[in-house]
Parts: C-alpha cells; sequence; structure tokens
C-alpha cells in the first residue's frame, strides 16, 4: 500500500458527509457494473467479442482488501508513525484504510500508536461521534492504562479465586470494576447493533455474563 497518500484528519461533520460520497460512488460503480455484466449475457456473440480487460485501476478495486498493518490492535506502521501528528493522538480521525472508506468508522490512535476503530453512527441511539460524553468515553477506552488496569483487575480476581473464604465486599469491588469497563465501552462503542460495538467483541461476552449473574 502506498502509505504516503494516507492523510490524517479529524474526524468531523464534514468527514461524515464524505463517508456518504464515498457510499454513492460505491453504489454507482456498482450498479455500472451489473448493467455492464447483463449486456454481456444478453450479447449473442460473447464468444466472438469477448469482453475487455478491466483497467488497472477496476483491477486494484476489485482486488481491494483491508489491510492488515492498519487492522485494530495493529501499530502504526513505521512509517506512519513518524508522519502522525501528536495532536491527534487520542481524538477520533478519519479511517485510513481505504477498504473501510465506505464504512460508517473512524479511527483513534493512542499514544503507544495502537489502532482501535469505532462506529461512527449514534452509540446507543443517543451519543454521537461528537457528544462529549461519548468522546471521554472513548479517551480512558483508547488509554493504555485502562487496559493496564483491567488486566491486573483480572489477574488479582484470579487469584481471589483460589481462596476459600473471600469477603463479600471484595466481590463488590470486582464487580463493580468490570461494570465501569463495560459501561465505558458500551459508552464508546455502542452495544450490538453496529460493527466494532461492544457485543460484537467475543472477549466481551463473558463481561457481559459476569456482570448480568452478578
Amino acid at each position: 500500500m502506498d502509505y504516503d497518500s494516507i492523510i490524517f484528519r479529524e474526524f468531523t461533520h464534514e468527514s461524515i458527509e464524505r463517508i456518504k460520497h464515498y457510499r454513492e460512488e460505491e453504489a454507482e460503480r456498482v450498479a455500472c457494473q451489473q448493467l455492464e455484466e447483463q449486456s454481456i449475457h444478453k450479447d449473442n456473440n460473447v464468444q466472438r467479442h469477448p469482453r475487455n480487460k478491466l483497467s488497472k485501476d477496476e483491477q486494484i478495486e476489485q482486488k481491494r482488501i483491508p489491510n492488515k498493518d492498519l487492522a485494530v490492535g495493529q501499530e502504526l506502521p513505521r512509517i506512519l508513525k513518524h508522519k502522525f501528528p501528536q495532536e491527534l493522538i487520542g481524538k477520533p480521525i478519519e479511517e485510513i484504510d481505504n477498504y473501510y472508506r465506505t464504512e460508517n468508522v473512524f479511527v483513534v490512535i493512542n499514544k503507544n500508536h495502537t489502532i482501535f476503530r469505532f462506529s461512527s453512527t449514534s452509540a446507543c441511539f443517543l451519543l454521537s461521534p461528537f457528544n462529549l460524553i461519548r468522546r471521554l468515553a472513548i479517551h480512558i477506552l483508547t488509554h493504555s492504562i485502562f487496559t493496564t488496569l483491567v488486566m491486573l483487575t483480572i489477574i488479582t480476581n484470579c487469584i481471589f479465586m483460589t481462596f476459600k473464604n473471600v469477603p463479600e465486599t471484595v466481590e463488590y469491588v470486582f464487580t463493580g470494576i468490570y461494570t465501569f469497563e463495560a459501561l465505558t465501552k458500551c459508552l464508546a462503542r455502542g452495544f450490538i447493533l453496529e460493527k466494532y460495538t461492544f457485543l460484537r467483541d467475543p472477549w466481551n461476552w463473558l463481561d457481559f455474563i459476569v456482570i448480568t449473574i452478578a
């Protein structure tokens, strides 16, 4: 992939309009392709007049796949780390992988240059990507300290489970931490309807079950 063509832009209302424009372009491209295929099937002399070869751009478009280097959880490639603006760390930015440009998503890069992807639709039908509460939840979720604290909580909880008599207050503390984690993720991502929401990640299923049972 040509990383030089990637532009880091903060996610704004204009970004949503750009996504709509990309979706319209994609719909037109698909419609034209379907019409072309239908006309070829109707041509009785299709074998005598084979279809013209696809242009280079069309071949690239058909082979378009997600960039593994820009997948969720990956670090930015080295060449992109150097050009990533420091003022955009922890802030929603426009999609950097062309594969997702027609989807309602945005990206957040944290201080460790780890990639997070979120739905740009309203979380829980209420919180738009520009809502201050959702922005705060995204900032907490993407911070490396949050991930570290959650992992330490899980390890500590596993250790306490080996004890015979554990005070109820300890269980309440762990349940409270897991509830805060789940609530933060729901506010930042949404619950289940869209891609990249809370329950679309199998790792969150256990948290949801534990909180529900508790």
